[in-house]
């Protein structure tokens, strides 16, 4: 029995692999009697953009007075915030129990950490009652603990090229995985335009006997510290200087809009540009000092620096960029497009077991080398003290800069 649920996280915490053959929770939903079938939720996969597009949906929801269950990964501040309701973070002593009461699961089906959260989550979201869940992937669909759950619309942000030792090295191999998420007659939603993509989708979706809708999501602007946009009958105002947001945003206006049409949900209109207009998702090009203008964005992958630039070069320069990218990531391409975007470009490096010493990120860029990311961040602050800090990369890192910022 673990006696505090900072035991049970560094507990789960180590357990990164698995290798029972049945861990993949199917056979241990089959001895629970399927619990996750209890829970009416929504499914969202995707390279970039599916926890902002999870937040959103939850947002606009909880603006209804529904109350919703969401489930995102990684974790930006403590480890609770991955299971939330409301918004708010499962409470340190009911993560501790239903971690007590399931620990003979773990053990007997040797659960890796994100199954062991998926579990709790589900239990949680149905002790407490949720109205509604939304449910991040993991990573890719197919093979992800998630998809485990039977949503009532699946949503496929984009698709990008991360994770590729997992999940393919092309579009289409990747497209295939987190298409697993299709389930029979479930529709589904895509804010991806690629056509080896969509292909791959509509084909998965017509073997499940069901369609996928595409997403053309409108240009946005900025204006008065926000960003606007106006689709599908919506005037929508963001509170984020982050022009990549519009695509989230819109795909969850089409999710929500085709619940509350199709009569699925009880909505309307103003719950949906409420529930757009009042939400911000931390650590996406998250304004966290004034002076120097200091922003953090998880751009972890060449997909989410890609994402990025639109906003970026609209920031005000001088302009330093301090980065620090996981060693699996096609870091030197990101490296060279950040570099581009910047009057100095600073690699770093930070604790994580994925992570790797900051001279050998850089390579033979020609970029500012500071290992330890402390004394990054107060280089940064002595010479861009009339500019802008941009601080990006991994989520890991931009979680363990915001704690420090936060004084969290």
């Amino acid at each position: 029995m673990f006696k505090t649920a900072a035991e049970f996280i560094e507990y789960i915490s180590h357990r990164t692999k698995t290798t029972h053959p049945d861990s993949d929770l199917i056979t241990l939903m089959e001895e629970l009697g399927h619990p996750e079938r209890k829970l009416k939720c929504f499914h969202v996969a995707g390279t970039n953009g599916k926890g902002s597009t999870t937040d959103y949906l939850r947002s606009i929801l909880q603006h209804h007075g529904y109350k919703v269950g969401s489930f995102t990964s990684p974790h930006l501040v403590v480890h609770n915030d991955r299971i939330r309701i409301n918004n708010v973070n499962i409470p340190d002593d009911r993560l501790l129990e239903l971690g007590n009461r399931f620990s003979w699961a773990i053990d007997k089906y040797d659960l890796s950490m994100f199954r062991i959260d998926t579990l709790i989550s589900i239990y949680y979201f149905l002790e407490e009652k949720v109205d509604y869940a939304v449910y991040e992937v993991g990573m890719g669909g197919r093979l992800d603990s998630t998809n485990i759950i039977y949503p009532m619309v699946s949503v496929i942000t984009n698709i990008g090229f991360d994770h590729m030792a997992y999940l393919g090295n092309t579009l289409d191999k990747i497209a295939f995985e987190k298409a697993g998420i299709i389930k029979e007659g479930i529709p589904v939603f895509t804010g991806e335009p690629k056509k080896i993509c969509l292909d791959v989708f509509d084909r998965v979706a017509r073997e499940r006997n069901t369609t996928v809708t595409i997403i053309r999501a409108p240009k946005g602007y900025i204006e008065n510290g926000k960003v606007w946009f106006h689709y599908y009958g919506y005037d929508i105002s963001l509170p984020t200087l982050a022009l990549y947001q519009v695509k989230n945003a819109a795909l969850a206006l089409r999710v929500a809009d085709y619940c509350r049409t199709q009569e699925i949900i009880d909505l309307n209109r103003e719950d949906i540009k409420a529930g757009l207009e009042n939400t911000f998702w931390n650590g996406r090009f998250e304004v966290i000092r004034e002076n120097p203008l200091t922003i953090l964005d998880g751009a972890h992958n060449e997909h989410g620096i890609t994402a990025i630039i639109d906003s970026v070069v609209q920031l005000p320069h001088p302009l330093c960029i301090i980065a620090s990218i996981l060693s699996d990531k096609q870091y030197d391409k990101m490296i060279k497009t950040l570099k581009h975007l910047c009057d100095e470009l600073v690699i770093t490096s930070f604790s994580n077991y994925r992570a790797t010493s900051a001279e050998t990120l850089a390579g033979n860029n020609e970029v500012t080398v500071i290992d330890d990311y402390r004394e990054a961040l107060r280089y940064a602050e002595d010479k861009y003290a009339d500019g802008t800090i941009l601080i990006t990369g991994s989520l890991y890192f931009v979680s363990e800069i915001r704690a420090l910022y936060k004084g969290e």
